[in-house]
């Protein structure tokens, strides 16, 4: 995971005797030059705390009365979440004799009074909780706590708990310590805490909290994220669930046209999005308009307009969107530079704020072929998914910082070459490379994956999506050309003449070897679909193919009709035989 906000508690865990400990101000400080928000959370009342810390809070936020208040230092703003209870019920614990004390919102007791307080909630009839706090008693308003005031600080500070570090040490603290992305105990902490925290403190105090701050600046602001954190998205054949990390992991999703690539990154996309990750899906020919069903999900560039790249990263940090950015619309060359804006602006966001918690990029050998948007992916806010049908070209910079291959099948040679060439290098020396790839069938996955424990290989069925998956929404173009705009095949022992769409993917399948090698040297292909038809997408994937074949590489002619059969779904509409 990668830090940008710090939530600490007071008594117990930040301060001793009622002051935080000088150590604890320094580290505070370092995060604060390395763009790291500060949020002081206690059970105290606001007032309580400005005495102790003299004024001068090095927070951005203080969380006081166990959530119910929320203070926001540099714009001298209070936030009241709730109402407190009646002067009346007041005035029965003073009759009862029951030593109180109160905030703006909160009424505090001790554990031994909770009998009576109980007895006092359902007489009053109040909609409130109890909240313990070692031999503490809490009155709040129900479903007030320190998460839930933490939560509204991040929304007016503008980051989010997928980028939250949280210490703590008593009960009250365990809906903090849960919200985050990484809960930490404090040395000392009570049981219950201790048993469910992600971490624990080496030191006791304000020092304990110090030092872990200070090692998580060295390490960038990037620490190991819980295991607790994963999605499950398929099963194995043995019905074994197959986890992946909601964080920390670059990840390349492989495999032919309509393999189920593009299911699979809807899919990590979707149960990321229901996990309240927030996501940017750069989407070059529309394949992911069907994000835009759930909830929190905006779509760009189709009813309404593609905004400038600068704009987007406000989008995901103020209004708490994923987004998805469709391409379609806009020529290669132009796709090409928008995404390097985007990419750019997106990597400034996400150094600051650590949003959007993950980029998902669609064909991604558009874009990832050199080293001018290879570079992002090594940067420590990591959390790429790139989706791709060349995964032998994108560029050595990519795989250098990717942890995670998904191969959904590929008959391409050059590609399996690739593949096997991949897993014998990071695979777990036991697995057999082609072995492995033959054992991903269609409608299987492959997922080599990188973590703590090495690496691992799992073969799986991927999990229902959601969202229904709309691949490339065209049709294929079956309206007649002229015949002087009708593409002829030469050298081939019958005249094979395409006047639409349907009849160019018929004859590719009955062209001699060496009329599809002619017409590859020539770039026929590429100029034909790009000039007649007006497709600069499929001609630009085409065009790839047109530049192999000098090379010697024999015409593969599966290959030319999965790139057709990707934008027109031309084979799954011909009749069987």
């Amino acid at each position: 995971m990668y830090c940008r906000v710090i939530a600490c508690d007071f008594d117990g865990t930040g301060a001793t005797d009622g002051r935080l400990a000088p150590e604890l101000l320094a580290a505070l400080e370092a995060a604060r030059m390395q763009g790291v928000a500060r949020i002081l959370v206690t059970g105290r009342v606001l007032e309580e705390i400005e005495s102790a810390c003299e004024q001068t809070l090095p927070f951005d936020a203080v969380v006081a009365e166990n959530g119910a208040i929320v203070w926001l230092c540099r714009q001298q703003r209070t936030i009241q979440l709730g109402e407190p209870p009646p002067d009346r019920f007041l005035g029965q614990l003073r009759a009862r004799g029951v030593p109180f004390h109160t905030g703006t919102v909160i009424v505090g007791t001790w554990e031994h009074h909770t009998t009576q307080l109980l007895d006092l909630i359902r007489r009053f009839g109040l909609d409130g909780q109890l909240i313990f706090n070692r031999g503490a008693l809490m009155l709040l308003p129900s479903g007030v706590n320190k998460a839930v005031g933490v939560r509204r600080a991040l929304e007016e500070l503008a980051r989010s708990e997928h980028n939250l570090i949280a210490f703590g040490d008593a009960e009250n603290d365990i809906p903090l310590l849960l919200a985050a992305e990484l809960g930490v105990a404090a040395r000392g902490a009570v049981a219950s805490v201790t048993a469910m925290a992600d971490d624990h403190l080496s030191q006791p105090g304000g020092a304990g909290v110090a030092f872990y701050i200070r090692r998580l600046l060295s390490n960038g602001c990037t620490a190991p994220t819980p295991r607790r954190h994963r999605i499950a998205i398929g099963n194995t054949p043995d019905g074994d669930p197959v986890l992946f990390p909601a964080s920390g992991v670059n990840m390349v999703i492989s495999g032919d046209p309509r393999s189920g690539k593009s299911w699979l990154a809807g899919l990590l996309a979707e149960r990321l999005i229901e996990r309240d990750y927030r996501l940017c899906v750069i989407d070059p020919e529309g394949d992911y308009l069907a994000l835009g069903q759930l909830g929190k999900v905006l779509t760009l560039g189709r009813e309404l307009p593609l905004p400038a790249a600068a704009a987007i990263p406000k989008v995901l940090a103020h209004q708490r969107l994923s987004v998805v950015v469709n391409l379609s619309a806009l020529p290669l060359r132009e796709q090409q530079k928008y995404v390097e804006e985007l990419l750019g602006a997106l990597a400034a966001a996400r150094e600051t704020t650590g949003v959007p918690h993950w980029v998902l990029i669609d064909e991604a050998h558009y874009f990832f072929a050199d080293g001018g948007c290879s570079r992002q992916l090594s940067s420590r806010t990591g959390n790429f998914i790139l989706a791709t049908y060349r995964p032998s070209q994108l560029s050595d910079e990519v795989y250098a910082g990717v942890g995670a291959h998904a191969v959904t099948g590929s008959k391409i040679e050059d590609e399996r070459y690739f593949l096997t060439k991949v897993l014998q290098a990071c695979a777990p020396r036991e697995i057999d490379a082609r072995a492995a790839l033959a054992a991903v069938t269609p409608g299987r996955v492959g997922l080599l994956l990188q973590d703590a424990d090495g690496p691992r290989w799992q073969v799986f069925q991927p999990a229902d999506r959601v969202t229904v998956h709309a691949h490339h929404g065209r049709k294929y173009a079956d309206t007649r050309l002229p015949d002087e705009k009708a593409f002829r095949f030469l050298y081939n022992d019958e005249p094979l003449v395409a006047h639409n769409m349907l009849e160019f993917y018929k004859a590719i399948q009955k062209a001699s070897p060496a009329s599809l090698r002619h017409h590859l040297l020539a770039g026929d292909f590429s100029r034909w679909i790009a000039g007649v038809l007006g497709d600069e997408q499929l001609a630009h994937g085409l065009r790839k193919l047109e530049r192999m074949a000098p090379a010697g590489a024999i015409p593969d002619r599966e290959e030319i009709l999965a790139h057709i059969d990707d934008y027109y779904l031309i084979g799954e509409e011909q009749e069987p035989g």
